[in-house]
C-alpha cells in the first residue's frame, strides 16, 4: 500500500467533502464507493450519524454519546435523502432517528443517536479519570501504513482513508489508527469521524488473526458506537476483537481511542458469506 493514492486518483487529495448537498439531497462522489458493490459501509454510517449530529447542533442538544446505524441494503452511488425525526428532547438528553433513502423512497439505512448536555457537578470528584496511556505517544502519521490496507485500482473510499498500525516489540499488530484525508460531509461531525474508523474493526482484527486474506466475506449489518466524551483530533485508534463462527455468524468490537486516551467502544454484527 502506498502512502498516497495513484496519480490517476489525484482528486482524492482535494479538500472537497465526499458527500455534497443539493437542496434536500445528498450527492456522493466516486470516492464514497466501497471495494465491491455500492457505497462503503463507513461512508453510509458516517452520513447517517453526521446528519443526526447536524440536527442536534441546530437544536443545541449537546455531545453525541452513542449511535447505532443499521445497514438494511447496499447503498447505491447515487443521490440519497436523509429524514431526521426527534424521538425525545429533554433537559439533559435527546434522541434522534435518521432514515437514509434512495430517490425512489426505499430505506437504505436507519440510525438513532443519543445526545447529552454537560452539567457541572460541584463538590464531586471525577468517577473515572481519562486514561492517557495509548501504545503510541507521538503522531500516528509517523507509524507504518496498515499492511493489509490494499487499495483497489478503481476509485473508492479506501483511497481517502489513511490507515496506520502500531506493532509491539514482537512485531505483533496492536492498535490501528485511521483518519480521513478528505472531509466526509460539508460540516464537522464527531460521529462521522468515529464511524469511518469503527466500521473497520472486523477487518482490523482479521488482518492480525492469521486468517488474512480470508476465503469468506464478512459484511457487518450494523455499527454501534458508545463514547464517554467527544474525541479530540482527526485520528481515531481501534483495538479490535472478534468472534466469528463456522455457523456463518459473528460479531466484532473494538476499544476506540484518540491521541489523549480511551474514548469509548464499537460493536458490530457480522454475517459470514463464501467468496466467489
Amino acid at each position: 500500500m502506498n502512502s498516497s493514492a495513484p496519480a490517476t486518483h489525484a482528486a482524492a487529495e482535494t479538500g472537497a467533502p465526499i458527500f455534497t448537498r443539493e437542496g434536500g439531497t445528498w450527492l456522493p462522489d466516486d470516492y464514497a464507493a466501497g471495494p465491491f458493490r455500492g457505497l462503503y459501509g463507513g461512508a453510509v454510517a458516517g452520513l447517517v450519524a453526521g446528519a443526526m449530529e447536524e440536527h442536534a447542533v441546530s437544536e443545541g442538544w449537546g455531545t453525541p454519546l452513542s449511535a447505532t446505524v443499521l445497514m438494511l441494503r447496499p447503498a447505491p452511488v447515487a443521490p440519497l435523502v436523509t429524514e431526521i425525526t426527534t424521538l425525545q428532547a429533554g433537559r439533559r438528553n435527546a434522541v434522534a432517528e435518521c432514515l437514509l433513502k434512495d430517490e425512489a423512497g426505499k430505506i437504505i439505512s436507519k440510525g438513532h443517536a443519543i445526545f447529552v448536555k454537560p452539567d457541572a457537578m460541584p463538590g464531586t470528584r471525577p468517577l473515572t479519570a481519562i486514561p492517557t496511556a495509548t501504545n503510541w505517544a507521538g503522531d500516528p502519521a509517523t507509524l507504518p501504513l496498515w499492511a493489509n490496507g490494499k487499495r483497489p485500482e478503481h476509485v473508492n473510499f479506501l483511497h481517502i482513508l489513511e490507515m496506520r498500525e502500531e506493532r509491539d516489540a514482537a512485531d505483533k499488530p496492536g492498535m490501528r489508527w485511521s483518519r480521513m484525508t478528505r472531509p466526509l460531509l460539508p460540516f464537522a461531525s464527531l460521529l462521522a469521524t468515529l464511524f469511518t474508523a469503527a466500521d473497520n474493526a472486523s477487518a482490523f482484527w482479521l488482518s492480525g488473526s492469521g486468517a488474512w486474506p480470508t476465503n469468506f466475506g464478512f459484511p457487518n449489518v450494523d455499527v454501534s458506537v458508545h463514547v464517554s466524551r467527544a474525541p479530540q483530533g482527526e485520528w481515531i485508534g481501534v483495538t479490535p476483537d472478534a468472534q466469528l463462527h463456522e455457523t456463518g455468524m459473528g460479531m466484532s468490537e473494538g476499544a476506540l481511542y484518540d491521541r489523549t486516551g480511551l474514548v469509548g467502544r464499537t460493536c458490530q454484527t457480522n454475517i459470514l458469506v463464501p467468496r466467489g
